[in-house]
């Protein structure tokens, strides 16, 4: 991927007329090193137009959701072995100010799984690195972010958050500390941007799950015990003898495309728990051209259970891209 300068094209309502105005937002990469942002404004029907923002400020959070919604994150990744730990701590210090342990967090990840984000960033990314003699490579993610979609009341109701698991160690702890009774039933699971997979009690908002952020699927998943310590289809030992029994992409606050199963399966693998091939229930969401109802979709009936239209065959719950 060599993609530094990515736009959104989406409908708002115009200031001056009232109507549907479109604003494009963008990101990209200033002089090919500084990280900028853009947005901008214009009505058809009445003319007006306004230039937003041009700068290297923080990029807002609904302009950053609406480029990963649309383009989908990218993924950076260490070109070959890191031979100057300190270097790569230096490079991600100067980009972030972070404060050393929380850099440090971000270099593990780096070396381990790779770091996600706009493509933009990514690229701002690994040209710091490259300022300090670190190579990397830019490639795409795994497929789509989703935002959340459901009601507006229950984003900020708080509730519990998603706690990430990426090794096996990490999930043979959080199994641990978990009662024959909690892990009878499924639990509220997101993928987050990085890769990671973060779980929850059941009856946990996914959002609340995945603390507002955007997404790569969400769902339920349960696990059980397999028959013994084993090794998976990788020659990696198993976690404690578990593995994944139903993982399902029901979510109805994110609503994510059954295309979705990749992420999670690279979650899983990242962590060696043996899975299913694909969801043991896929949920198929789709959004009503005619009333904007979201429903989902039984039986293969493609029928709005609001007002009777014909639902598309393709995953329509939240094209943030005017263009899409």
């Amino acid at each position: 991927m060599t993609v530094t300068e990515q736009g959104v094209r989406m409908a708002v309502r115009c200031g001056d007329c009232g109507g549907t105005a479109v604003r494009s937002v963008g990101q990209f990469l200033m002089h090919g090193r500084d990280l900028w942002w853009d947005a901008e404004r214009s009505c058809p029907h009445c003319d007006a137009y306004l230039c937003e923002h041009s700068g290297p400020e923080a990029i807002p959070a609904d302009v950053r959701e609406a480029l990963l919604t649309a383009h989908g994150p990218a993924r950076l990744r260490l070109a070959g072995p890191l031979t100057d730990p300190v270097a790569a701590l230096r490079a991600l210090r100067e980009g972030t100010s972070a404060p050393l342990q929380e850099a440090r967090a971000l270099l593990a990840e780096l070396r381990d799984f790779g770091l996600s984000g706009t493509a933009a960033e990514m690229a701002y990314w690994k040209a710091l690195l490259a300022g300090r003699g670190v190579a990397a490579e830019v490639a795409d993610g795994f497929g789509r972010a989703y935002r959340y979609v459901g009601p507006p009341e229950l984003r900020g109701a708080g509730g519990p958050g998603g706690q990430p698991v990426r090794t096996a160690d990490e999930f043979t702890a959080w199994v641990a500390a978990r009662t024959a009774e909690e892990l009878a039933e499924p639990f509220t699971f997101v993928v987050d941007l990085g890769g990671a997979l973060r779980l929850a009690p059941r009856r946990s908002e996914h959002v609340a799950c995945a603390g507002g952020d955007v997404v790569l699927s969400a769902g339920e998943i349960g696990f059980r015990r397999s028959a013994g310590d084993r090794a998976d289809g990788g020659g990696r030992e198993v976690p404690g003898g578990w593995e994944v029994g139903t993982v399902s992409n029901h979510s109805t606050g994110y609503c994510p495309d059954t295309a979705s199963w990749p992420a999670v399966a690279a979650a899983l693998a990242r962590i060696g728990l043996p899975h299913p091939d694909a969801f043991t229930y896929a949920a198929v969401f789709r959004r009503c051209p005619r009333c904007a109802g979201c429903n989902l979709v039984r039986e293969e009936h493609y029928a709005c259970a609001l007002c009777d239209a014909d639902l598309p065959e393709r995953w329509n719950v939240d094209p943030a891209d005017l263009g899409a």
